[in-house]
């Protein structure tokens, strides 16, 4: 099965442009060249781990950043290796859905800030076009609902 991929610019800092870069990176550093749900996730999940608003509800939930890589390794396996300068990010439909729920959860006047796209995948968890990070966080043995309840709480208390 082929997947599709889009070539976009990347998007500015209000859209999430850090998230997007980060996950770009961490794609190209296992060979994948796009940008997919789950490497979005892992971005959210790295930078918020290091929040501290974020960081005990990650841990009570069993999400580490070493976790969901390890997962999207086992779920999707990895390609042959990626050059490294690039000036636009090509990403999947279910990447690009996800950051536009993002931006729909942080409302027009806030920036998308990496807890919102955890939130955006775990919004489109029966969503059959989500691709690996459902999968990644079921092997984690995540509850999406409770998690998604926890983060909400954390995100209101931020």
């Amino acid at each position: 099965m082929q997947t599709a991929h889009l070539s976009v610019a990347l998007p500015s800092v209000r859209h999430g442009r850090e998230i997007v870069l980060l996950a770009d990176l961490e794609s190209h550093e296992s060979g994948f060249g796009f940008v997919d749900a789950e490497h979005l996730l892992l971005a959210a999940v790295t930078l918020c781990a290091g929040m501290p608003r974020f960081r005990p509800v990650l841990d009570a939930h069993g999400v580490t950043p070493d976790g969901v890589r390890a997962g999207i390794r086992a779920f999707v396996g990895a390609h042959r290796p990626c050059p490294g300068e690039h000036d636009r990010v090509a990403c999947t439909p279910a990447a690009a859905r996800v950051l536009a729920r993002a931006a729909t959860i942080a409302g027009p006047l806030e920036r998308v800030r990496p807890v919102h796209v955890v939130l955006a995948v775990l919004d489109g968890v029966d969503d059959p076009f989500m691709g690996s990070a459902h999968d990644v966080l079921d092997a984690l043995g995540v509850d999406p609902r409770r998690f998604r309840r926890a983060l909400r709480r954390a995100a209101r208390r931020a």
